[in-house]
C-alpha cells in the first residue's frame, strides 16, 4: 500500500483547549462542512476518548459516504488523531494538532491516506485526491476561522 500525505494549517482566534473541545465532537462537523457535503447522521460521544468510535452518514455530489472512525490518540488540548475503520479509503489517518501561537491557536490537519487500486489508486490519491482534500480543508479552515471569530463577538 502506497500512502499519500496532506497537511494544512490555519490560525484561529481561540485557545488550544477551546479549539480542541470543538473538534473532539464530530457533530460539530455540521458547522464547518463544505457546502458539497450533505451530513445526514452523525453518531458520536460529545467528548473524544481513545478507542471510541464515531459514525458519519453523508453524501457528496450525490454519492453516499458511510464512515466509521475511531479515535486512536486523544491528548487534550494539543492532539486528536482518528482513523477510518470503514470508509472509501483503504487507509485514512487524520491528526488534528492545536498549538498556542500569537494569542490564539495554530490548527494543523495532517492526513495520511490511500485509495484502493494499487498504483492506479495511488496516482488518483496523489493527484485528484490531493486537490479534493485541499479544497475541502480550505473550506473547513475558513468556516472554522469564522466560527471562532463569531464566538469572540458574542
Amino acid at each position: 500500500m502506497h500512502t499519500v500525505f496532506f497537511s494544512a494549517s490555519t490560525p484561529l482566534d481561540a485557545t488550544p483547549s477551546v479549539v480542541f473541545a470543538f473538534h473532539e465532537n464530530p457533530d460539530n462537523l455540521r458547522a464547518i462542512a463544505p457546502g458539497s457535503l450533505r451530513l445526514q447522521k452523525i453518531t458520536c460521544e460529545p467528548v473524544a476518548r481513545t478507542g471510541d468510535f464515531f459514525r458519519i452518514e453523508a453524501s457528496q455530489f450525490g454519492l453516499p459516504i458511510r464512515w466509521l472512525g475511531r479515535w486512536v490518540r486523544v491528548e487534550s488540548p494539543g492532539l486528536l488523531m482518528d482513523e477510518a475503520v470503514e470508509s472509501p479509503f483503504v487507509f485514512f489517518q487524520h491528526r488534528h494538532e492545536f498549538v498556542a501561537g500569537d494569542g490564539g491557536t495554530i490548527m494543523t490537519d495532517r492526513v495520511e491516506y490511500a485509495l484502493p487500486g494499487g498504483w492506479a489508486g495511488w496516482l488518483i490519491a496523489a493527484t485528484l485526491g490531493r486537490v479534493a482534500l485541499s479544497v475541502m480543508f480550505r473550506s473547513r479552515h475558513t468556516a472554522t476561522r469564522r466560527y471562532f471569530r463569531g464566538l469572540l463577538k458574542n
